[in-house]
């Protein structure tokens, strides 16, 4: 963001749909500007008609030699109950061979159906719909269901003991790009209903466990913007450890405000504690099991902030270097290493990134153009995301046309730590 578009940003941050009409008005101005399409001084391998996802999950297996992936057959819409996508990973030299091993109606093109891998296990669990209700389905790598958990869930904790569930059919409604056309809210029509929360599931006992309502949560510290507001709870995450979590609380206000609130807890329901952001939080993720990296409003302004979990500690990081909303995680090896992305900018540029935390520089490692077509929910954010041995970058990016799952390989000098190419 340039400091006109700053300015213009935060008078308008907090009406979403002011906001929207505004940015949609002057990337269509500008989006014919030439510009290149694609600036990157690495090898991109582009898997066009497949995604993932979140950022907050890796689709690599433990070994690296697997890589999760979800194909689609949708247009470029919003998923009726009718569509799906085929569940199935990448193997092979450079990724490049697919196996199909099931299919799920229950996804949408920001978080994909919560793909993800189970425990050490070469298992991996997505989310269906039973015909009841909305589910987690775990299979193996021939595509055997293993189990069938009682609810769709966010986020499974690295020992594959437990998983976190929240409800996604409310979220279709007033986050339509996080919701699924599956599934069903009974209490839809409540701001704060009594049955709806964060529950935790036993993955080998199947039972599942309120922590908490959405009523519970209002009472913590409630705010003067939450009465006559609509809540709902997202983006839960387990800590590296697997013994806390956090997640977001957010609310709209008269239909169009929203607030949010970062909130940390331990897997047993103690000490939930609500950190030191102000009305504004986006993105976040673990560091390790004490500090918290979030995209949020704090009294300096927007920043990546990071926090020590459970105090008022926090330090802004890249000051200098950043100035919009992106997709943080930490490598999985060198916590040094932040990887991150923008949402498109005026042109529709969208940039993949690496920030390193010793010498605080910024290194942009592809610049790509995004259609003008991919923009609310049907957007392709990069979402990017390491493998677990730090040298592979995966994210997804429609500057071909279409949505695609891309790879860029960054090499063995890169993991140690001479890097020098970037853009």
């Amino acid at each position: 963001m340039n400091q006109l578009e700053a300015i213009i940003y935060n008078i308008i941050k907090k009406n979403p749909k002011l906001k929207t009409i505004v940015r949609d008005i002057y990337q269509q101005i500008l989006y014919y500007v030439p510009v290149k399409k694609v600036k990157c001084n690495y090898q991109i391998k582009v898997r066009s008609g497949f995604f993932f996802g979140f950022h907050d999950k890796t689709p690599f297996s433990r070994d690296n030699k697997f890589m999760l992936a979800m194909k689609y057959h949708t247009p470029l819409r919003t998923p009726l109950p009718e569509d799906y996508v085929e569940i199935g990973y990448f193997t092979g030299e450079n990724f490049s061979e697919f196996k199909a091993l099931s299919k799920t109606n229950t996804y949408n093109w920001q978080q994909g159906c919560m793909l993800q891998w189970v425990g050490n296990k070469n298992l991996l669990a997505y989310n269906a719909f039973d015909g009841k209700k909305n589910c987690t389905e775990i299979i193996d790598m021939n595509g055997t269901k293993i189990a069938v958990l009682p609810a769709a869930v966010g986020a499974i904790c690295p020992s594959g003991e437990y998983a976190l569930s929240y409800n996604f059919a409310r979220l279709a409604k007033y986050a339509p790009g996080y919701g699924y056309a599956t599934g069903n809210d009974y209490e839809l029509h409540k701001n704060t209903p009594e049955t709806h929360g964060l529950h935790i599931i036993n993955i080998k006992t199947k039972v599942m466990k309120t922590l908490f309502t959405i009523k519970d949560i209002v009472k913590l510290k409630p705010d003067d913007s939450m009465p006559d507001s609509y809540h709902y709870f997202t983006h839960p995450l387990f800590s590296p450890c697997g013994k806390r979590f956090f997640f977001l609380h957010r609310w709209i206000k008269n239909m169009n405000f929203t607030f949010t609130r970062l909130i940390t807890c331990d897997i047993d329901k103690i000490n939930p504690y609500i950190l030191p952001a102000s009305g504004m939080v986006s993105h976040i993720g673990w560091r390790d099991d004490n500090h918290i990296l979030a995209y949020c409003h704090v009294k300096e302004g927007d920043h990546y902030v990071l926090f020590e979990d459970k105090t008022d500690k926090y330090e802004i990081i890249g000051d200098n270097c950043f100035n919009s909303d992106g997709h943080p995680s930490f490598s999985p090896v060198d916590i040094n290493w932040l990887l991150t992305d923008t949402y498109p900018d005026r042109f529709k540029l969208s940039f993949l990134i690496l920030f390193n935390m010793q010498d605080r520089k910024r290194y942009n490692i592809a610049r790509l153009k995004q259609p003008i077509q991919y923009r609310e929910e049907l957007r392709c954010d990069l979402h990017p995301r390491w493998s677990r041995n730090g040298r592979i970058l995966c994210f997804d990016s429609a500057h071909t046309g279409n949505r695609a799952l891309c790879t860029i390989d960054m090499g063995m000098e890169f993991t140690k730590r001479n890097f020098v190419d970037y853009i």
